[in-house]
Formats: structure tokens, C-alpha cells, sequence
């Protein structure tokens, strides 16, 4: 790569640029390696490792997941697993024709034992209780997918608001009352390791019904989960990916050029924090899920009002032309 930010020197063919070095960047990547874009592609990733949110450590005398831990509805529609599959990174029960077909509801399965913070036992029949009572609630919400308007904002709310009509039945003592309700919040917790959020009160209420729910038991990768970027980044060229590259902002509709492709001219400019700009053909964005309105806004130039409208329009798959509605 060399300091102008050229993406490649081979007249002909369309260059694209991939922002992002997270597992959609780096599939992005991976299906262009059969395209005429594929010795014009590059893949820039703001921090020094591909993987972004699956990442596995070995440092505590074993492997401990930091992000990603495991494949949500194992089966045939799951990319992750066709992927892992594929890689040969999961092991024979994981990919049995029996385990693909276990339809769990897209509900993680209960644990063989659970303790308390004082650490007793907890009675499985407790946890099961308080499962069916959570997970009945989040499959309610499911409801509201074509509703004219909702009853509250969000899925925390709606689940905290139900929960509370529940609590006022319970007839046990006050230590078990505090129990379920504590095993309750480890449920809710784990719905938001389940849908990508720091709180349930951050997902809407009115499309949690479009999330599609795939059979197969939950599975985990014996190695990490990190063996599964490993194997993608193995995959690209080594000069594929440049690390240690964020972006800045995303300049669209424009009539970009660069010294090394005279007398062409390109649609968008990716501008870097440390200045390089790399004039390209189509760009792929790839963010975390978790980015601010206004910090994607602004990475991809476009005003506060039209990131929310490009939000509202479902647009995932940005273009110059979205910049324009």
C-alpha cells in the first residue's frame, strides 16, 4: 500500500473499497476474490487485527471468548456455519443432520446447573419456571410485527411491564421472589448477547418480529471463534487487508482522481484519519452494530437527518444514491 492510498495500479476493472475488517467485511472480501474488482479490492480495517467483535484469548490457560462466543441456529441457512463447516472447525454432533434440526425458538438452551451469588444451588424447576415465563414474553413481541403502533417504545419495556403484572401473583416469600427476579435478569442479559445489545430497552419493539429464527442447537467452536477469521484472512491475498487504517469520512457524488489512473475519474473518496485518500468505484461499509447515529452519519458523510432517514428506509447496503434521498 503506498502512502497516496492507491488501491492498486492495474488499469481496467472496477475498484472497490471494503470498510471494515469484521467477519462481514472480510466475507465481503472473500466473494470478490472471483470478481474483475478482486486486483482493485482492498479491505481497510481501523485497529492492528482482522475479526473486529470475535476475538479469542488464550491467555488464562484456556480459550475465553472476548466477543463472538458461539453459532446461533447451527444449520443449513446459517452462513456463520456453512463457513465453519466448511473451514472444518466444528466437531460431529455440531454438524449432525439431528442437530440441525432441533428447532429451539431462537431461545438459548438452559444451563445443567445454576448457582446463586451467594453460591447455593438454584433449583433447576426455579430456572425452567422463570425460562418459559421470559421466553413466552419475548415470543409475544413477535406480535407487534405488523401492529399499527406498539403499546411501548422497546422490547425491554414491553418484557419489564409484563414481568411487573407477573410479580404482583407471586405468593412465595420475599428471598424467593428475589430470586426469580434475579434469575430473570440473567435471562435478560443473555437476550442481549443474543440481539447485539448493552440493553433491550435499546430494540424496538415494532421490527423485533422480522428477526429470523433458525433451527439447531447452539454450538461453540472448541478452538475459539477466532478460528473462523483466522481462516477467512488466510484465505485473501496478504496485501488484502491494511490495518491500522480508520475512516474518517466517505465523500460521495463527486469526480474524484489520483496520479496513478490519469485521465480516470471516480464516483467516491474514502478519506482517512491520517489523510490518505483512496478514490473508488463502489465502497462496502461494514460497522458494528453498536456505532452512534452521528458517528455513522458522519463516516459516511451524510447529514444527521438523512442517516436517520436512510435508517428508516431500512437502507443496509449503502450506495451514492443513498446519500441523495
Amino acid at each position: 500500500m503506498e502512502a497516496t492510498g492507491s488501491v492498486g495500479k492495474a488499469p481496467g476493472g472496477p475498484r472497490v473499497l471494503v470498510v471494515g475488517g469484521g467477519i462481514a467485511g472480510l466475507g465481503a472480501a472473500q466473494r470478490l476474490c472471483g470478481h474483475s474488482a478482486f486486483p482493485h479490492l482492498r479491505v481497510l480495517e481501523a485497529t492492528a487485527r482482522a475479526g473486529g467483535r470475535i476475538r479469542s484469548e488464550r491467555s488464562f490457560g484456556g480459550v475465553v471468548e472476548v466477543g463472538a462466543h458461539w453459532i446461533h441456529g447451527p444449520s443449513r441457512g446459517n452462513p456463520v456455519f456453512q463457513l465453519a463447516a466448511e473451514y472444518g472447525l466444528l466437531g460431529e454432533k455440531e454438524l449432525s443432520e439431528e442437530n440441525q434440526l432441533v428447532e429451539t425458538g431462537g431461545h438459548v438452551g438452559l444451563p445443567s446447573v445454576s448457582y446463586a451469588s451467594s453460591g447455593a444451588r438454584v433449583s433447576l424447576q426455579l430456572v425452567a419456571e422463570m425460562a418459559t415465563l421470559f421466553y413466552g414474553l419475548v415470543d409475544q413481541t413477535r406480535e407487534f410485527l405488523h401492529a399499527a403502533e406498539t403499546p411501548v417504545p422497546s422490547v425491554g419495556e414491553y418484557l419489564k411491564k409484563e414481568i411487573g403484572q407477573h410479580v404482583t401473583s407471586w405468593t412465595e416469600d420475599e428471598e424467593t421472589r428475589k430470586l426469580k427476579l434475579a434469575v430473570l435478569n440473567s435471562f435478560f442479559n443473555l437476550e442481549c448477547c443474543v440481539s447485539g445489545t448493552h440493553s433491550m430497552d435499546l430494540v424496538a419493539l415494532a421490527p423485533f418480529g422480522e428477526y429470523t429464527v433458525l433451527p439447531g442447537l447452539d454450538c461453540t467452536f472448541s478452538k475459539g471463534y477466532q478460528g473462523l477469521t483466522n481462516c477467512m484472512m488466510a484465505s485473501l491475498p496478504e496485501d488484502t487487508v491494511v490495518f491500522e487504517k480508520p475512516v474518517k469520512t466517505i465523500h460521495w457524488n463527486g469526480s474524484f482522481q489520483e496520479a496513478a489512473f490519469p485521465g480516470e475519474t471516480f464516483p467516491v473518496s474514502v478519506e482517512c484519519e491520517d489523510g490518505d485518500q483512496f478514490p473508488v468505484h463502489h465502497v462496502i461499509v461494514t460497522v458494528p452494530l453498536g456505532l452512534s447515529t452521528f458517528s455513522v452519519g458522519s463516516l459516511l458523510g451524510l447529514s444527521l437527518s438523512s442517516w436517520r432517514l436512510c435508517r428508516m428506509k431500512k437502507y443496509f447496503c449503502v450506495s451514492p444514491k443513498c446519500s441523495e434521498e
